[in-house]
């Protein structure tokens, strides 16, 4: 099988069965004034629902062909086989761009690579560089997979193996959620192609005295903790007591749950909207955004389930049958190899933050941002400030200018 253009086109009978289960959907009663407490309030899940039964799905379809540079790409997966995966690829036209590779999570998808492509091929007197936005295998139009324990190694594989088959031999990524989980286990097994990172969410453990001991004893020295070192932890601990249900679920029993987020685009629905508004920076998702997100898990090649396995399978021990594995435990403890370059960004309202200085504890970090702004999604939500951030860390002048030879950007 060869790299193959590809249109979005949904099957006719597939829009009419969402029309049909739309058509025919009930809803719970909802306690007065409940607003946002209990989860996502019913008027607004009336008002999308309906919008949804006449939704024009193939506007959006049409909109997305003509924006987009999709193909498919095959690649060989150790245990798996060979899948077909969905790639955005942008080409600058410099023959010295830096090549990007954009890695999405749940509960988000291709889309939050829409934004940022424009910005990052705009001509500004900064750096120059090719993106290249996978679809992570089980999620939108990328092939699902029908063997259990495809886990992060397998994730990290297959996007490594898209760029080599894209032909970016040396490349940097740009990751947040499942995609800074992904980028910093790739390298682990790929550093030598990987020269820098650049995340949004930054999943790491505390110095904890049994794991790190010199880490801890830095701490210790920082104590009392700065106020916005005070909020961060605040933070997270709200999202691990109130906000990370949906965690346990997923990691635990997916199964169970893809029930509903399968024949159910209700469920699906308010299970993804739940998060687009909780995670977000007061972000104004338009229905429009949210419908046109949302049908991308409706209508996904391996069906909304298959999304959340990852969960499961990178909290499960190594199954028999595959060679290479590791799980969430093992990457939240590594340490990436020092030639690969870091740059975090933690943005305001991002779901889970700590001390800036506790993530010095994956890599050799070379720029560290804090921004007022922004949440979960930032590169849906502020485009611009992920933009700017990536062109400042590989830039001129960056920390990480030049880190590919012969591709610098200019």
């Amino acid at each position: 099988m060869a790299i193959t253009p590809y249109t979005i086109a949904v099957p006719d009978e597939h829009i009419d069965q969402l029309n049909q289960k739309l058509q025919q959907a009930t809803f719970p009663d909802e306690l007065d004034a409940a607003g946002w407490d209990m989860g996502v309030p019913l008027a607004d899940m009336k008002r999308l629902v309906t919008t949804w039964e006449n939704f024009d799905w193939r506007a959006q379809e049409k909109k997305l062909n003509e924006q987009l540079n999709q193909f498919t790409v095959p690649v060989s997966v150790d245990d798996f086989g060979e899948l077909e995966i969905h790639v955005l690829h942008h080409r600058s036209g410099n023959p010295r761009a830096i090549p990007l590779l954009f890695m999405h999570g749940w509960p988000g998808n291709f889309l939050e690579a829409t934004k940022l492509i424009p910005l990052l091929l705009k001509d500004d007197g900064g750096p120059a560089f090719d993106v290249v936005a996978p679809s992570l295998p089980n999620y939108g139009f990328s092939q699902g997979v029908q063997k259990k324990g495809f886990g992060l190694a397998q994730y990290a594989e297959t996007a490594h193996k898209v760029m080599i088959a894209l032909g970016y031999d040396q490349y940097v990524i740009q990751g947040g959620d499942w995609g800074s989980v992904i980028a910093r286990t790739m390298t682990a097994y790929y550093s030598k192609h990987i020269q820098a990172i650049h995340l949004n969410t930054i999943p790491v453990s505390p110095p904890y005295p049994w794991h790190s001991p010199l880490s801890f004893l830095k701490s210790l020295i920082s104590v009392p903790f700065s106020a916005k070192d005070r909020a961060c932890i605040s933070r997270t601990f709200e999202y691990v007591t109130k906000g990370s249900a949906y965690l346990l679920q997923q990691g635990t029993r997916p199964q169970t749950l893809g029930y509903g987020l399968q024949d159910s685009p209700v469920a699906l629905l308010a299970w993804i909207y739940d998060k687009l508004h909780s995670w977000s920076d007061a972000y104004p998702w338009t229905d429009e955004e949210i419908l046109t997100w949302v049908s991308v898990y409706y209508f996904s090649r391996a069906g909304p389930t298959a999304s959340i396995r990852i969960y499961y399978e990178s909290l499960a021990q190594k199954p028999e049958g595959v060679s290479k594995w590791m799980s969430m435990a093992q990457m939240f403890d590594a340490r990436a190899p020092a030639n690969v370059r870091f740059a975090v960004a933690q943005f305001k309202v991002e779901i889970f933050q700590w001390p800036m200085a506790w993530y010095r504890a994956i890599g050799n970090v070379v720029k560290e941002t804090e921004f007022e702004r922004g949440g979960h999604f930032a590169a849906w939500e502020v485009p611009e400030l992920v933009a700017g951030d990536l062109k400042e860390f590989l830039g001129k002048g960056g920390p990480a200018y030049a880190v590919i030879e012969g591709k610098d950007g200019y």
